[in-house]
């Protein structure tokens, strides 16, 4: 201070401008490299998210192609082929293993062949596929249900070049000798997009290159930047769960983000350039140099007006100024006013826009944290759309069973209805809206009923006791004819007397409609009534599998109404062993639930 005292005024302004100067480079600097890692960690939660939405395909679809895969190799047919001494019993399974085959093919896009072959010889495929997975049979350890291959190529045989293989033995399953011993192996070829769909939609933004790799380091399927079949030996080893790390490749450096899938002895991996994700910077970077050059052409101004009131301004503005670089929190929403020349307001401006952005980039980042948020919700939209997709296929698979035990010992007649029920049925599960009024859902009951009029006859009647002001209450599709099917199969089939179904509904006190399910057939004994009121009162709305297994139209139903309206709704279930079952379903009947 004493050094100051002997400077002329316009000295000291010259000295406190450049002290000025300095203390905004400073925090320009700061806050750039603040942004900095703001987007770096913003990048690397986008990849996470991207990884994490793709390694959910994967499985999905890895479980979609095993179930598949065990409806095959647990079919009473295909064992008694891979068994069956008679030539002529044999030949007449493989026509129906035949059928089996292409049907499970067109349930699932991507399958290209599926193979059977048998210890003894014995063989089923679809496409010719049993001279190229012949060598594979022998491969599969004793200790794995499924073995992933990883990807293959097996010339112009199928309209892939690339494919990926699978393979399952298959265990006798009925009592014997034979039980629980490998009679042979079950092969799935199928192409990558059955594992993982197109990624190019999801990594345009980044300008990332995202593919799916097995175990040789083979791309499975990746975006156009790389083709199925190219080797990447510049990975690594890559067997190391989630590893973030940078990488060069074609004299460019990437950040690389792998994560391994053990299960399919396969990794999905994310490379973003690093000059990409340092894209925006270089905007930020020009607009901090043009904030300055404004600031030190503003402070050149103010250099040339010298009067003895400047110091007071100037001390108050410095006071300020520490108060923010201090980070004092309190004091960060006030603003600097300058009582003086021009020129010193200017400058209080200035300070002013720059906290204002700040102040908008903090904004942003709130902003950000919403978006995540958002994302979460569609992540358990994807799981609702999920859960519903599972009815379809059940359904279609119990009746397409029924109309081929008819077919071998009825006339047409009753074939044609049963199939223009079921075609009515098929049609109303891809079409149209998720929520749909209760007479059409009652329509499709109907269908389904017809069908087991052919099937059963006489053997049980139905009542329904709906008043009509129900009738147009909305409801998720496909919620009530699940229920419809247990009541049947596992309550009415089993009864050798005339049994009787009543599906009735009233509104109650709170206006929520409550929609109610009888049979009086088996009913259930006390150890399963006892699990299923368990998983029926659990908050999550989420089933263990060997629950849901073993009760899929029960269970997708209950996870449906807890995961659209809220644990207050959902199903209960009351049975009495060789009395009945009852299951009631509550649904809400106006307000936001519905939607």
């Amino acid at each position: 201070m004493a050094l100051m005292r002997k400077l002329t005024i316009r000295s000291q302004i010259f000295v406190i401008s450049l002290l000025m100067a300095l203390v905004v480079m400073f925090m320009l600097s700061a806050s750039y490299l603040q942004m900095a890692k703001i987007i770096s960690l913003n990048n690397d939660k986008f990849t996470s998210d991207l990884i994490g939405q793709m390694k959910g395909t994967v499985y999905a679809n890895k479980d979609v192609l095993e179930r598949l895969m065990m409806n095959i190799a647990f079919n009473m047919d295909v064992q008694n082929f891979l068994v069956e001494e008679d030539k002529v019993q044999a030949f007449l399974l493989a026509k129906r293993i035949d059928s089996l085959l292409i049907n499970t093919s067109t349930l699932k896009e991507g399958i290209l062949d599926i193979v059977i072959l048998g210890a003894d010889g014995r063989w089923m495929d679809i496409a010719e596929g049993r001279r190229v997975t012949e060598s594979y049979q022998g491969a599969i350890p004793q200790d794995e249900s499924f073995y992933y291959y990883g990807l293959q190529q097996f010339g112009d045989r199928y309209a892939h070049e690339n494919v990926f293989l699978i393979g399952s033995r298959i265990k006798y399953s009925q009592p014997g000798e034979l039980f629980n011993q490998s009679v042979g192996t079950l092969f799935f070829v199928v192409s990558p997009q059955a594992l993982i769909s197109e990624i190019d939609q999801l990594t345009k933004e980044m300008n990332a290159i995202t593919f799916f790799m097995d175990w040789q380091r083979k791309v499975v399927s990746g975006n156009d930047q790389l083709q199925a079949g190219s080797e990447l030996q510049f990975l690594g080893d890559f067997r190391s769960g989630s590893v973030l790390r940078e990488t060069e490749w074609e004299d460019k450096r990437y950040i690389t983000h792998t994560e391994y899938l053990p299960e399919i002895k396969s990794s999905i991996v994310s490379m973003i350039p690093k000059d990409e994700l340092m894209r925006d910077m270089n905007a930020i970077r020009l607009f901090f140099i043009l904030i300055f050059l404004v600031g030190a052409i503003v402070m050149g101004l103010m250099f040339k007006v010298v009067t003895n009131n400047i110091l007071t301004p100037l001390k108050k503005l410095m006071t300020f100024m520490n108060t923010v670089r201090r980070g004092d929190l309190g004091k960060l929403r006030n603003r600097i006013d300058l009582d003086g020349y021009v020129e010193m307001s200017l400058m209080a401006n200035q300070f002013n826009d720059m906290l204002n952005k700040i102040d908008s980039l903090t904004r942003e980042l709130l902003d950000t944290h919403a978006t995540l948020y958002g994302t979460e919700l569609e992540k358990k939209k994807a799981e609702l759309a999920y859960l519903r997709s599972q009815i379809n296929p059940h359904f279609l698979y119990n009746t397409l069973e029924m109309l081929k035990g008819m077919a071998a010992v009825k006339g047409a007649k009753e074939i044609r209805d049963a199939a223009a029920s079921l075609g009515s049925i098929f049609r109303y599960t891809i079409k149209g809206d998720g929520i749909v009024p209760l007479h059409t859902e009652l329509s499709i009951v109907e269908s389904y009923l017809q069908i087991q009029r052919l099937r059963f006859g006489s053997r049980f009647s139905v009542e329904l006791s709906i008043h009509e002001d129900c009738q147009d209450i909305l409801v998720p599709k496909m919620i009530l004819q699940p229920l419809v099917e247990n009541a049947v199969y596992h309550g009415l089939e089993p009864k050798e007397e005339h049994g009787t179904l009543r599906l009735s509904g009233i509104m109650d006190e709170t206006g929520d409609f409550i929609l109610t399910i009888e049979d009086d057939g088996v009913g259930m004994d006390e150890r399963r009534l006892k699990r299923l009121q368990e998983l029926t009162s659990s908050e999550s709305g989420h089933w263990p599998r060997e629950d849901s297994n073993s009760s899929i139209g029960f269970s997708n139903v209950d996870a449906r109404l807890k995961l659209t309206y809220g644990q207050g709704y959902g199903l209960q279930v009351t049975s009495v062993l060789m009395q009945g079952t009852t299951v009631t379903m509550k649904l809400p009947t106006k307000g936001d639930m519905l939607r």
